[in-house]
């Protein structure tokens, strides 16, 4: 292998027909175990069920998808990543120590092997719904594995995390970050108890576009103490040209027909805050579309511009913290979603909080 790596290109050949032969299976959810921790090695099940004994502490990985690059980065092991993808490229001032150098594919379902072969990493991290099983047979001809872990699923945070600090060595700085997430876990379920939940139709950025159970999206509707109006579509059944759990397409009477009470539109995630100019847009927008004006989230102007930055922080459960706020604002009045944001910045990701991630059409309207 040493030498393969002292001559560039001599590797291109195994790439080029390894991708040939790889055959893509459907990734399901695992139970993400610790198994066995010796001190030099660790033995674990990873996302989707794979047992995986690696040598402990990493020193160099890959990282694709913005949500595990920020896990790592807040048990303190940035310094391990050599690689990431065009999510921890794209915005220097969020991610100061990333350079061009460092990028290893355009997103999660297009990595360029070739550029992560040449970044030597012992791991490659990929959420399970990457490409991640064409990835592992790449590969693991260079000696290099992959790892699923799907730091998107707010179901799944602590382990995850608990898992990342086993990895990296930094398990004290694992624990804060758990306490951190299982205090805002905790205050929603204790202040949501009993609860008739609001209706939600949350809607990414292609318009009707929404998300289902098992897109994470809907489980922060969920945790917030909302009912995804979706929530009841089965994936499985539907036309694969309608979409995924990620982005279901639906028809405009289907919005107006399951009479949301709160409407919640996601849009590009970027680290400084949207202009209001153009939330002003996107809120008057949604608001303005045919039949709208009789449901009861535009009636009463609950129709939510989010920056994604916000909705996904620390596993979505600030994202589910701003959605318990507007939904049931006098049992959280004294919560400040935009402070656990500042807090998930500024003492985690060590970056300034620069706040307004969120406008709603009330406010617009005032």
């Amino acid at each position: 292998m040493a030498s393969e790596r002292s001559r560039p290109g001599a590797w291109r050949g195994w790439l080029a027909a390894l991708l040939l032969a790889c055959v893509l299976l459907p990734a399901h959810a695992a139970e993400l175990t610790i198994l066995q921790h010796d001190g030099n090695r660790l033995r674990f099940s990873d996302d989707v069920g794979r047992e995986l004994n690696l040598p402990v502490p990493l020193r160099r990985v890959v990282v694709f998808n913005r949500y595990t690059t920020e896990f790592v980065r807040a048990v303190g092991a940035m310094d391990a990543v050599v690689g990431v993808d065009i999510d921890g490229a794209r915005s220097g001032g969020y991610w100061p120590t990333v350079t061009p150098a460092m990028l290893a594919g355009q997103g999660q379902s297009s990595p360029n092997f070739e550029a992560i072969v040449a970044m030597r990493p012992e791991v490659v991290f990929m959420p399970r719904n990457s490409d991640w099983q064409k990835a592992a047979q790449v590969l693991a001809q260079f000696h290099i594995t992959v790892v699923v872990l799907t730091a998107w699923d707010v179901l799944r945070h602590e382990s995850n995390v608990t898992l990342l600090g086993e990895l990296f060595g930094q398990q004290p700085r694992a624990a804060r970050l758990n306490a951190f997430y299982r205090g805002y876990r905790d205050l929603l379920a204790q202040r949501l108890a009993g609860v008739v939940r609001k209706r939600v139709y949350i809607e990414e950025v292609g318009n009707y576009k929404t998300l289902l159970k098992g897109s994470g999206w809907h489980d922060m509707v969920e945790l917030g103490g909302g009912q995804n109006v979706f929530g009841d579509v089965q994936i499985g059944a539907q036309p694969s040209a309608r979409g995924s759990v990620q982005g279901f397409s639906v028809d405009p009477e289907e919005v107006i027909a399951r009479r949301p009470e709160v409407i919640v539109k996601l849009e590009p995630g970027q680290y400084l805050p949207h202009p209001r100019a153009f939330s002003q847009q996107v809120l008057q927008g949604v608001a303005s579309r045919p039949g709208f004006a009789s449901l009861p989230a535009v009636a009463s102007g609950q129709v939510y511009h989010i920056s994604y930055y916000l909705a996904g922080a620390c596993s979505k459960i600030i994202g589910a913290l701003q959605i318990a706020k507007w939904l049931y604002p006098e049992r959280f009045a004294d919560i400040d979603p935009e402070q656990a944001m500042k807090r998930w910045l500024e003492q985690f990701q060590n970056v300034p909080a620069p706040g307004g991630y969120s406008v709603s059409l009330a406010e617009l309207r005032r």
